[in-house]
């Protein structure tokens, strides 16, 4: 049962979501390697190196970010992007910092994790008005 090269059974995913039991790295690396995500243009051997080689997500996240704030000051500065004027620029690089803070603020809520009695008591009762209350 493979759909896209990542295994699916609903039965047993609905058990592993009901007992907040989360995916092993083997699943975990099934599921990333099923979605590759695709860059326009493509990168440099130099930079999947400079990828490979940091350590860590967030590490990689703020490599990018480094380099695209960068990729902005370096155009602006040869002039290759026209007369912007350099509020404009300055609002790309608050956007670009914007991103970048939220991304760690979202990746802050993925990795912490829910307290397990909570979720198991919530699980309980949504089972609970599942059964009593009729449809």
């Amino acid at each position: 049962m493979l759909k896209n090269g990542y295994r699916r059974n609903k039965a047993w995913s609905t058990v592993k979501f009901m007992l907040d039991v989360s995916r092993s790295p083997t699943e975990i690396l099934e599921y990333n390697a099923a979605r590759p995500f695709h860059v326009i243009g493509g990168i440099s051997d130099k930079e999947a190196e400079l990828l490979r080689n940091a350590k860590g997500a967030s590490a990689k996240v703020a490599l990018v970010y480094l380099w695209l704030n960068e990729f902005i000051t370096r155009e602006h500065m040869h002039g290759s992007m026209g007369t912007v004027a350099p509020p404009i620029i300055s609002r790309l690089m608050q956007f670009t910092s914007d991103g970048h803070m939220w991304y760690n603020a979202a990746r802050k809520m993925a990795y912490i994790p829910f307290p397990f009695p909570h979720v198991q008591l919530t699980s309980a009762f949504i089972l609970l008005t599942i059964v009593v209350v009729p449809v």
